[in-house]
């Protein structure tokens, strides 16, 4: 679900504007000390002026040192102003960056699968989002600020210089024109550059996150190639990005050499016919650069504007899509008051593939469930459905007495053991990624919960014991190992319902029965949802769920099914 953001959210409200909004002081703070800025800079002008005009041909030097003292206290206000300017521009982008990256956060966690179906992509739209961070806090900005003040020199200009004003006058809707012109380019480029960067990052993403099997099946010729391409391809993109900002950026510098030329051949002219002086001419000469020297950074700022337009638009795209929490923040919220589970015509697709089809059952607090099929059933799915992570899209799923759509996440991952088949540890102490957030926790039960999932007969080798650093994925741990600390951290939560998908299936038989021992005799009794094909493990169970190609094809008592599957 998209929301219309200007129809439904207050500008206030929105993730990234109201940001903004909330910094309106900083930045008008940025604007006023602009004015001031560009304010001595016709002090500059106007001090040569004088000086050139009446002190020189008089010899006044006690009047230059009075000018000059002025001026000096111009310079040094200027570069305090300079100074700070640039401090609020960096603290109101630094207050940009960190409540935004909040809402990504948050964002990212609302459980949602829909949102995270490239994560490769996801990664590069984030990192990519920088350069918006960047134009509200680069030069760019200050030069884009300063745009304004251009026309204000130009009528200083005229004020001295009478007609001579007219040079600048026509340079600048020429340079105008020119960085208009380039700006369909520009965006084109940008948004084909940031595209093919998506690209080079998915083939990075895909080679270090499946390097064992790069290596081990000699896939890095075939993945060597990718990247080669994408590189080729992106380096073709970005030549046309800068050779299009060249041309602007260059047609900028010629405008101002042109200008100051014209400009003083004009005022040579004026200057014999003694219409002005040849102090103003110098003036009007340093105010012209001061008028242009904003517009040959155009093509930069184009650039970069069209940069961050893409990177807000992919994010945009992001944080415009409706979080489940999000949605039940808008209805009156529930807990988990049992773990009985009652599912109603429930139909799964993703992307083209139907996954789930009409699937109906119950099942009561308390009771043990295995769950069998062959590869690609569905069995997976069923489960990521039941815990939240995949929602509905047709039918319904109830935990307890409440829709699973009424219930916040936190209250999911909370109530909820979940130990999936392809385990995820993070780069951190044993003991942070047992516990992964859960604070509502003491290191009596981490340790509690390692002994029934016996990690802790190996954590106790380790050097550090539980503060033993792992490594991104838990790389420095077995596969085994791995789903130990898995299951610690789902028997930690002492949920009301717990799902195991394949929880033994890189264990030796010693530890499974150890493993299986604890998961069937825990004291809490939660509901369990186990897929498995270990007939060891499926005879302890209450029930047993079949599927066959989405559907529910057998669920009843263990006896029964396992006579029928027999026969």
């Amino acid at each position: 679900m998209k929301q219309e953001v200007d129809k439904k959210i207050p500008l206030k409200e929105h993730w990234f504007f109201g940001t903004l909004l909330e910094n309106k002081s900083i930045y008008l703070q940025v604007f006023f000390a602009s004015i001031f800025i560009n304010a001595f800079g016709f002090v500059s002008a106007f001090y040569i002026m004088t000086v050139y005009d009446r002190v020189l041909p008089n010899y006044a030097l006690s009047s230059l040192l009075a000018l000059t003292i002025g001026m000096s206290v111009v310079i040094i206000f200027d570069f305090i102003l300079k100074l700070l300017r640039g401090y609020f521009s960096d603290i109101a982008g630094n207050d940009l960056d960190k409540n935004v990256s909040e809402k990504l956060i948050d964002k990212l966690l609302s459980h949602d699968d829909k949102i995270i179906e490239s994560p490769s992509k996801l990664v590069s739209n984030v990192r990519e989002f920088d350069a918006v961070k960047e134009f509200f806090t680069s030069a760019t900005l200050l030069a884009l600020v300063d745009l304004p003040f251009m026309f204000l020199f130009i009528g200083v200009i005229a004020s001295i210089g009478g007609k001579i004003a007219i040079v600048p006058l026509m340079i600048v809707p020429l340079v105008l024109g020119v960085a208009a012109i380039v700006q369909p380019f520009l965006k084109r480029f940008s948004e084909t550059d940031m595209t093919l960067r998506q690209g080079k990052a998915s083939v990075l993403s895909e080679l270090t996150h499946n390097l064992e099997s790069v290596r081990t099946i000699a896939g890095g010729n075939f993945l060597k190639g990718r990247w080669l391409t994408s590189v080729e391809k992106q380096g073709k993109s970005s030549i046309l990005t800068r050779i299009t900002t060249n041309i602007a950026t260059t047609f900028g510098q010629t405008g101002l050499q042109i200008s100051q030329v014209a400009i003083i051949v004009y005022g040579v002219i004026l200057i014999s016919s003694q219409s002005m002086s040849t102090g103003a001419l110098i003036a009007c000469v340093i105010l012209s650069g001061r008028t242009l020297s904003p517009l040959v950074q155009a093509a930069q700022l184009l650039t970069r504007l069209n940069t961050a337009l893409t990177a807000y638009k992919n994010v945009n795209d992001l944080m415009s899509t409706e979080s489940r929490d999000e949605i039940v923040k808008s209805k009156l919220a529930v807990k988990i008051d049992s773990a009985s589970i009652d599912v109603k015509n429930l139909n799964l697709d993703l992307g083209d593939s139907k996954i789930l089809e009409n699937i109906n059952f119950s099942i009561k607090a308390g009771e043990k469930i295995g769950i069998v099929g062959s590869l690609g059933s569905g069995k997976s799915s069923l489960i990521k459905s039941i815990i939240g992570y995949h929602l509905p899209q047709l039918g319904s799923i109830k935990i307890g007495n409440y829709d699973i759509n009424n219930i916040p996440s936190d209250i999911l991952r909370r109530e909820i053991g979940y130990c999936p088949q392809n385990i995820q540890l993070f780069s951190g102490s044993v003991y942070e990624n047992i516990i992964a957030g859960f604070e509502e926790v003491t290191e009596s039960d981490v340790i509690e919960a390692s002994t029934l999932s016996t990690a802790n007969n190996f954590i106790g080798n380790l050097n550090g014991g539980y503060n033993y650093f792992l490594k991104e994925n838990g790389v420095n741990l077995s596969g085994g190992q791995r789903q130990t600390i898995s299951l610690a951290r789902a028997f930690l939560r002492k949920p009301k319902l717990l799902v195991l998908d394949e929880p033994t299936s890189a264990m030796d038989s010693e530890t499974e029965f150890e493993i299986m021992k604890s998961i069937f005799s825990l004291p809490y009794k939660p509901t369990i949802l186990m897929i498995t094909h270990n007939t060891n493990h499926l005879i302890n169970m209450d029930k047993i769920m079949v599927l066959v190609a989405g559907k529910v094809v057998r669920f009843g008592p263990t006896s029964e099914i396992l006579q029928k599957q027999k026969k």
